[in-house]
C-alpha cells in the first residue's frame, strides 16, 4: 500500500534521482554534490522542525516515488510570531504510474501545523493543485522584471540558454554594444540618479547580518531571523555561481546610516540575477538606482529579478519590463495573513523565499 511519511537521510539518494530526472539531465546519474546539498538543505537547516519536515511518497513496493521539500520559516506578523513553511521541489517519479502522488503530497503538506504555506515557484500544474486545495495565487508576487542594458549582448546571453555555442558571439556582441554607446544612442543606459546625497559600497556578510533584519521589519509579515539562520542563508547564497559573482552592496543616506541593500549575481556580458533588494521607506528609488548604476559599470547585459510590490514604482521608473514566470501560491486559514500578502506588505521572496538555494538555477557537478 502507498504511504506518505517524513523524509529521512536514507531517502536522499532516491530524491536526488527524481530531482535530476525532472529538473536537470535525466540521462545522467545525480552527482554526489546534489545528494549532499539536498541533505544539508532539507535535513540540516537551522530551523528544521520534525513537525514540518519534508515528505516522501512510497509506492506499494516500498520505494520512494515522490517528494515535497519543506523549509520551515519563523516569521513575525505585526509583532507576533507565526510558523510558516516554504514548499520546494514537488516531484513525482513516473506520474503516469502514480497519478495521485503529487496531490497527496501537497495535501499532506497543507494540513501541517504551520500558520502559512508558501510556494514561490509553482508552475501551472502545481498552481492548479494549490487552488483546488484552497490555496491562492498572488499575481503581485508572481512577476519578474528585466532591465535591458546592452541589447546585443542581452540577445546573445538569452540565446546561450538554448544553444550554448552562441557564446562564441560574445566578442562581436560586446563590440556592437560599444558601437551603440559610442554613437550616442544611450536609451539603454541607466538614468542618472537624482539622489546625490546617497552613497553606496560593497559590504561583507557581517554588515548584512546586522542590517537585513531591520530592513525586513518594515514589512508587516517578515522572517524573524536570528544570526545563525540568516548566516546559513547567506552562506548558501554565496555558493551559487551559475550567474556570476555575488555582489553584496549597502546604500547609505545623508547621515551615513544604512537605508537599504541589494544582493545580485553578475558577470560582464551576462544577464545579472537579482537575489534581493531591501530599502527603508523613502529610499527605494535610491537603492534601485544604485543597483542599476553598479550593474552598468560591471558590464551587465541586463538585470533580472523577482517583483516585490513596494519596488514596482521604482522599477518601472528605471525602464524595467514585467513578465510572469512562475506563480507565488499561498495557503492559510488566517484571513489577515492573506490580506497582508495581497496588500504587498509581506517579505516572502528572495532571501525569504527559495531564490537563495542552489536548487534555483544552479547546476551540480
Amino acid at each position: 500500500m502507498s504511504d506518505i511519511r517524513t523524509c529521512t537521510v536514507d531517502d536522499i539518494p532516491a530524491v536526488a534521482r527524481m530531482f535530476q530526472s525532472a529538473f536537470r539531465d535525466k540521462r545522467q546519474a545525480p552527482p554526489a554534490s546534489l545528494e549532499s546539498y539536498l541533505r544539508e538543505l532539507f535535513l540540516e537547516h537551522p530551523w528544521y522542525d520534525p513537525e514540518m519536515a519534508s515528505r516522501v511518497y512510497t509506492g506499494a513496493d516500498g520505494a520512494v516515488h515522490g517528494f515535497i521539500g519543506q523549509l520551515p520559516i519563523r516569521m513575525s506578523f505585526r509583532g507576533q510570531p507565526i510558523r510558516a513553511s516554504l514548499a520546494s521541489s514537488l516531484v513525482v517519479d513516473n506520474p503516469a504510474e502514480h497519478p495521485m502522488a503529487g496531490a497527496r503530497l501537497l495535501r499532506s503538506y497543507l494540513v501541517g501545523p504551520q500558520d502559512l504555506c508558501i510556494s514561490e515557484t509553482s508552475n501551472l500544474t502545481a498552481q492548479g493543485m494549490w487552488e483546488r486545495s484552497g490555496g491562492r495565487s498572488i499575481a503581485e508576487y508572481s512577476m519578474e522584471w528585466i532591465r535591458i542594458m546592452r541589447p546585443v549582448s542581452f540577445g546573445t546571453a538569452w540565446l546561450e540558454r538554448k544553444c550554448s555555442p552562441a557564446k562564441m558571439l560574445r566578442p562581436l556582441s560586446s563590440f556592437a554594444d560599444r558601437l551603440i554607446k559610442r554613437v550616442g544612442f544611450s536609451t539603454f543606459a541607466p538614468r542618472a540618479s537624482s539622489s546625490g546625497s546617497y552613497s553606496d559600497g560593497d559590504v561583507d556578510d557581517e554588515a548584512l547580518l546586522e542590517q537585513i533584519p531591520s530592513f525586513a521589519a518594515t514589512y508587516d509579515l517578515h522572517p524573524d531571523w536570528e544570526r545563525d539562520s540568516l548566516a546559513f542563508i547567506l552562506r548558501h547564497s554565496a555558493q551559487k555561481s551559475s550567474h556570476g559573482t555575488l555582489y553584496r552592496r549597502m546604500v547609505y543616506g545623508r547621515n551615513k546610516e544604512p537605508v537599504g541593500c541589494y544582493l545580485y549575481y553578475c558577470r560582464p556580458g551576462g544577464i545579472a540575477w537579482v537575489l534581493q533588494i531591501l530599502a527603508l521607506p523613502g529610499s527605494v528609488d535610491a537603492v534601485v538606482s544604485s543597483l542599476m548604476a553598479h550593474a552598468w559599470e560591471l558590464g551587465a547585459a541586463a538585470l533580472r529579478g523577482r517583483t516585490q510590490p513596494k519596488l514596482l514604482n521604482a522599477l518601472l521608473r528605471n525602464g524595467c519590463i514585467l513578465f510572469q514566470s512562475s506563480w507565488m501560491t499561498v495557503y492559510s486559514k488566517d484571513a489577515d495573513l492573506i490580506a497582508a500578502i495581497r496588500s504587498g506588505d509581506a517579505f516572502i521572496v528572495g532571501l525569504a523565499g527559495e531564490g537563495w538555494t542552489r536548487l534555483i538555477g544552479e547546476n551540480f557537478a
